[in-house]
């Protein structure tokens, strides 16, 4: 990789650590250790000072706690003030960080736990990732989500501002730090989070059209939202007979005695488990009520499944509908069952669009790649000059 010095850069990284932003942080950890030298990747796990921060976790509690019926229509702000509670947790702890180690660039995902942060943000060279923002939510979701997300805006603004540089997981969410937020479009660079490829290769699309009966693979433990009960409605009422289904979540829901549905948990993001699944699946299916991204999605893509998602939100950017997959409207079981024929009954169409996938893949999806395009920008701004003095 070319860098624009030889010097190792000192990075001081923290992540929300929640859901698929810890699978974003661990691949970035992984990748950078093993593959870019150039980078000292320095982790903060934001739930491990949680633990030994009293005060902070009190602060936290006072701050999150909702009103009794504040749910319906939010008119305590809950969703703000957790947010500002998580942005305090985050500075506390880069503060204590900064103490013992000066790095050359801070780089914080996602800008939930940046809010507060704007000061270091100032003071050293930094990155902020994300993969959504609050003005995309109150467009995408419906009242009071509007209201709610007003306050969040702004000081999602001056979190852009005070960053030297945004990283979007999705063209969406690029367009948004831009046209939403004011930030100039030199600031603001679209690189997808990336999946180890190599865990992958031994996949072969190829061997999965001799099956007898096709294997659909559901993954996600947020069960409803990621649109878990239509898969399994629209299987136990009319696929059970010419396919199967492995179901790979956490969440607890009935499931009525019937042949060929599979539940896996405790399986966890790339461990040999998850990926002796994709090996032996045909189609993946995850017709989700609400995505920002989709990580999932990619990792099927690299296993060469073809993908059947939804209209929702970045998912179009990931399954191209009618290239690697097919998307369909959320909640719609007669176009997610009619999807689900189409590739169960033409073998050659599964193969083509699992290829199309995978192609994508290495091309946009691929871990070392995507983070070499982050280490450029690390490197371009740990060459910047800022006046780092914690004491002021």
């Amino acid at each position: 990789m070319e860098m624009q010095t030889e010097k190792i850069i000192k990075v001081l990284s923290l992540n929300h650590y929640i859901m698929g932003h810890a699978t974003y942080q661990n691949i970035l950890e992984k990748t950078f250790q093993e593959h870019i030298q150039e980078i000292e990747f320095n982790s903060l796990h934001l739930p491990d000072y949680f633990k030994g921060d009293f005060l902070g976790r009190l602060l936290y509690w006072l701050l999150s706690k909702q009103l009794p019926g504040a749910h319906k229509v939010d008119y305590d702000f809950h969703r703000f003030r957790t947010e500002l509670a998580t942005s305090f947790f985050a500075r506390r702890c880069l503060e204590r960080a900064l103490k013992n180690y000066q790095p050359d660039v801070l780089h914080l995902h996602t800008q939930a736990i940046a809010y507060l942060a704007a000061p270091l943000l100032k003071k050293f060279p930094s990155v902020v990732s994300i993969d959504n923002t609050a003005a995309l939510l109150s467009r995408d979701r419906p009242f009071p989500s509007p209201i709610t997300c007003r306050p969040i805006v702004e000081v999602e603004r001056q979190c852009f501002r005070a960053a030297d540089h945004i990283i979007t997981w999705s063209e969406r969410a690029r367009r948004s730090v831009i046209d939403d937020y004011g930030i100039s479009p030199t600031k603001v660079t679209h690189i997808h989070p990336g999946v180890p490829l190599e865990l992958f290769f031994g996949i072969s699309p190829q061997e999965k059209s001799t099956h007898s009966k096709p294997r659909l693979l559901f993954v996600g433990n947020d069960f409803v939202r990621k649109g878990g009960e239509d898969v399994l409605a629209v299987f136990m009422e009319s696929l059970s007979d010419i396919c199967e289904l492995d179901i790979v979540t956490n969440a607890s829901f009935n499931l009525n005695s019937t042949t060929n549905v599979r539940i896996h948990r405790g399986i966890g993001a790339f461990s040999p488990e998850i990926i002796k699944l994709y090996t032996a699946s045909d189609i993946f299916v995850m017709p989700t009520h609400e995505e920002v991204y989709g990580i999932v999605f990619t990792e099927a893509m690299a296993a060469g499944l073809p993908c059947i998602g939804t209209t929702v939100m970045a998912v179009p950017e990931l399954v191209q509908d009618g290239v690697n997959g097919f998307t369909v409207k959320p909640r719609d079981r007669t176009a997610l069952r009619e999807a689900i024929l189409k590739l169960i009954n033409d073998p050659n169409l599964r193969l083509s669009m699992g290829q199309a996938g995978r192609e994508i893949a290495k091309k946009q999806f691929d871990a070392i790649m995507n983070c070499q395009q982050i280490a450029k920008i690390f490197a371009e701004l740990s060459a910047q000059n800022k006046n780092i003095d914690l004491k002021e």
